[in-house]
């Protein structure tokens, strides 16, 4: 007896050396990042809780959003693997209930009239006991029961993997709706890509019209001595290029409509959209002043630091993998070797409850290695989730200022459009009166186009840097 105590005060003491100087690292003020109270100046932060459908004012468009949402193979991947992490969480819960399991069990078995178990039996069976309780020969053996096995959460270790694993699931949950907000955005850019291509199109088709009358102008003016095949020449061989530019914008349209076919898991199929004229008008909901503080709304922020809590929760459980563990464990059932007396109570039942009270000595340098790393892995968490806060700030302010920026040019582009129209119209009028040579009306024609072109660039661009402003504020509520 005195030695039995004596071992258990040497494992109690053995496990207190252990658990000294096993404390988790606790976040200090340094660690904690602050950012500016707004982006670029005050204003309205109802744009990084605007749902999607109210965002984009395209009927077209919304559509498409909800099919890619359905379909899109990538996506439906990211939601199958926060099916995954809600299982874990499954997992970690019922790691602090008990292990409850039924057992049924029937067998026979003969042992030999020249062993000790045979010599045994048929020594028990004497005269005195009663007939019913001889042991037979074949032994038959019929048992059922419920059987359990706890471990106790006596220091919360249990606990702490549970909440490591609902900080990864929630962690799942925040990629999802980051993949949502990128299929979303990446929908919206190539809907505006064919746009934009759709009226390069005809852009470079009213151009080729142009050229052409100004090539048969001079075909006329050549045939009548006026000017030379020269003239006739650079107007031909300008059309042809403007027919080349032309037919790669139709490719072009071509292999971004079987893009945006798959971004909606179909096949090829004709995709309607709206025009042009429609688009450039688009209003979109942009305010320059939002909360930095919002950026905790964003997918990879939030992600980010769910796993800096899930790593906190990792080291609080590998640290309290040095204290003793307490396992209470019982079964109670029936148990005969004649089938008539199975359920024959109190005579066949059994039952028997045990408790025990574990703690690791010889596997210290074991765990204290685990504890080490996952004391590593959370100043790697807080790491990463500084990184992605500080990017999210960065990106968020480079589209604000584009934003601003491009609506500026699009309307000094606007302009100069104007402008160059004005010119083409007055070298085709100085043209014909005989005040202007055919390059001056080549450069005009050539930069008018050029312009053009570079508006429709430009305000796609546009709309596609609110699309994806409209991500990086976190997508939105669903």
């Amino acid at each position: 007896m005195k030695r039995s105590i004596l071992s258990v005060l040497y494992i109690v003491s053995a496990t207190l050396m252990v658990m000294t100087g096993c404390k988790a690292p606790a976040l200090t003020a340094d660690e904690k990042l602050t950012l500016p109270d707004t982006y670029l100046q005050a204003g309205d932060s109802g744009m990084a809780r605007m749902s999607w459908r109210d965002f984009f004012p395209d009927e077209l468009l919304r559509a498409y959003i909800d099919t890619a949402l359905a379909n899109n193979h990538s996506f439906l991947q990211t939601v199958e693997h926060v099916s995954m992490a809600r299982s874990q969480v499954r997992l970690g819960t019922g790691a602090l209930l008990p292990d409850v399991s039924l057992g049924l069990g029937v067998g026979v078995q003969r042992f030999g009239d020249y062993t000790m178990d045979g010599v045994g039996n048929s020594t028990t069976n004497t005269p005195d006991l009663d007939r019913e309780k001889h042991i037979p020969s074949p032994y038959r053996d019929f048992n059922v029961g419920i059987s359990f096995q706890w471990e106790a959460d006596i220091w919360g270790k249990l606990t702490h993997k549970k909440r490591a694993a609902v900080s990864r699931w929630l962690k799942s949950v925040e990629a999802q709706k980051l993949a949502r907000a990128m299929l979303i955005s990446e929908t919206a850019g190539l809907y505006y890509d064919l746009v934009g291509l759709d009226q390069q199109y005809r852009t470079l088709g009213d151009a080729i019209k142009d050229v052409q009358n100004a090539y048969q102008l001079t075909s006329e003016l050549m045939k009548e001595g006026e000017v030379s095949r020269l003239s006739v020449d650079q107007f031909l061989s300008t059309r042809m290029r403007l027919e080349a530019e032309r037919l790669a914008v139709g490719q072009q349209i071509g292999e971004t409509e079987r893009a945006f076919a798959l971004l909606l898991g179909k096949l090829p199929f004709e995709v309607k959209r709206t025009d042009y004229a429609t688009l450039r008008k688009s209003v979109f909901p942009v305010q320059r002043g939002i909360p930095a503080t919002l950026l905790a709304q964003r997918p990879d922020v939030r992600a980010a630091e769910l796993e800096l809590l899930a790593s906190k929760s990792d080291v609080q459980a590998a640290r309290k993998s040095f204290f003793p563990s307490l396992t209470l464990g019982g079964s109670v059932g029936f148990n005969a070797f004649d089938l008539s007396h199975w359920f024959s109570s109190p005579a066949s039942a059994v039952y028997n409850l045990a408790a025990g009270l574990t703690a690791p000595i010889f596997r210290r340098n074991e765990i204290r290695t685990l504890w080490e790393n996952a004391k590593s892995n959370q100043r790697i968490a807080l790491l990463n989730y500084h990184h992605q806060a500080l990017q999210a700030y960065q990106e968020v302010v480079n589209l604000l200022e584009a934003t601003r920026l491009t609506e500026e040019r699009r309307e000094l582009k606007r302009k100069e459009c104007l402008v160059h129209r004005r010119s083409v119209d007055d070298a085709n009028e100085l043209f014909r009166t005989g005040f202007a040579g055919y390059l001056e009306v080549l450069t005009a024609n050539e930069r008018h186009v050029d312009c053009e072109l570079e508006q429709i660039e430009l305000n796609i661009y546009y709309c596609k840097l609110n699309a994806l402003l409209y991500r990086s504020l976190g997508g939105g509520e669903f």
